[in-house]
């Protein structure tokens, strides 16, 4: 490999790691702080940004899950309260799911502290970026 690719190979590595460890930190604090992962929070966030009821499979594929897996995340979050089923207007077979008031109240709790964590997680990768490009950027002026 050249220098320019062990260098390219370097980054991914380390861009893996930040985003597992920051994944794995996020969910930490909500569990901590709230009682619901970072998985029940990217439902109540799908849901939230949803006009209408979502199908179970559409929001399967929003979430990047296999449909039991996101079959599981809305039970957990049908049972708290937070979200409810109903079936499609055209075909009782459908399930759809969506927020209860309850649910809402507590994704913009969720969304708050998410928003906070992505900040201060981010911030020092940012910064060492500007660091990165502020040599370059002189140079080039």
């Amino acid at each position: 490999m050249t220098s320019h690719e062990v260098d390219m190979v370097a980054l991914w590595e380390h861009l893996l790691r930040f985003q597992r460890s920051s994944v794995a930190e996020m969910n930490r604090t909500l569990v901590e702080s709230f009682g619901h992962s970072l998985d029940e929070y990217d439902v109540l966030h799908q849901l939230a940004g949803a006009e209408e009821p979502l199908r179970m499979g559409d929001l399967a594929e929003r979430l990047l899950v296999a449909n039991s897996s996101c079959t599981r995340l809305v039970q957990r979050l049908v049972e708290s309260g937070h979200a409810q089923r109903s079936p499609g207007p055209h075909d009782r077979r459908e399930v759809r799911v969506e927020l209860t008031a309850e649910g809402r109240r507590l994704h913009r709790r969720l969304a708050a502290r998410h928003t906070r964590d992505i900040h201060r997680l981010m911030q020092p990768m940012v910064d060492e970026l500007r660091a990165l490009v502020a040599p370059s950027e002189s140079v080039s002026r």
